[in-house]
């Protein structure tokens, strides 16, 4: 077993995030505990405690890390050239490829609550509002939204593609046909956008 002394506080830091990460990785959260972290770490679980306030902080700050991993692709998604709805097929399917390679890790960004009395950190809102963050240029450009049917527009797309990521993890996307989820999600983004137009173009007929 591991003295205290043997690493700092932020490679003891590291050490317990890494540890929690894999066994999210491995089991998802009902995997997780501080036990089966400090027989990782070769500590006692009581050290976990001298550095997270408890599991929750370790589960948050694992998630802040997915969180960081998953602006990757995204980011890189939007970079490339092409047209915004372009820009926004992209993205859609690297925000569902990273669900697919780690679905635990994922569902963990989501799955995992906090008691009703507890606020969450703002280094998760400030993440996951970062991730949003990255298709709003595209978007207003696809579709001419602005303010508040901008935002409206954002979070009813991510919430769509969010919903095929769900029901491909856990194995239910067969009841709404089983189509591949890039075509899914490029279908869903397609319409999305050209009902949004639609919707905002000027209709005939008489005064």
């Amino acid at each position: 077993m591991a003295r205290r002394s043997d690493h700092s506080r932020e490679e003891l830091r590291d050490l317990i995030l890494g540890a929690a990460e894999q066994l999210i990785v491995d089991h998802g959260l009902g995997g997780l505990s501080a036990r089966a972290i400090a027989r990782r770490v070769g500590y006692t679980p009581g050290t976990i405690y001298l550095v997270f306030t408890n599991l929750d902080d370790v589960i948050l700050h694992v998630n802040a890390r997915t969180l960081d991993r998953l602006r990757v692709p995204m980011a890189a998604a939007v970079a490339e050239s092409g047209s915004s709805a372009e820009q926004l097929r992209r993205v859609a399917r690297a925000y569902a490829a990273f669900a697919q390679a780690q679905p635990n890790l994922w569902r963990a960004c989501f799955e995992h609550r906090l008691p009703d009395t507890v606020a969450g950190p703002d280094y998760i809102d400030t993440r996951i509002a970062g991730l949003v963050a990255l298709i709003m240029d595209p978007l207003a450009e696809a579709t001419g939204a602005t303010g508040a049917a901008l935002d409206t527009a954002a979070q009813a797309l991510w919430s769509g593609v969010h919903g095929i990521c769900m029901l491909t993890l856990t194995g239910k996307l067969h009841m709404v046909g089983g189509q591949a989820v890039a075509h899914l999600t490029d279908d869903l983004v397609s319409h999305y956008l050209a009902g949004v137009r639609a919707e905002a173009a000027p209709t005939g007929g008489a005064a």
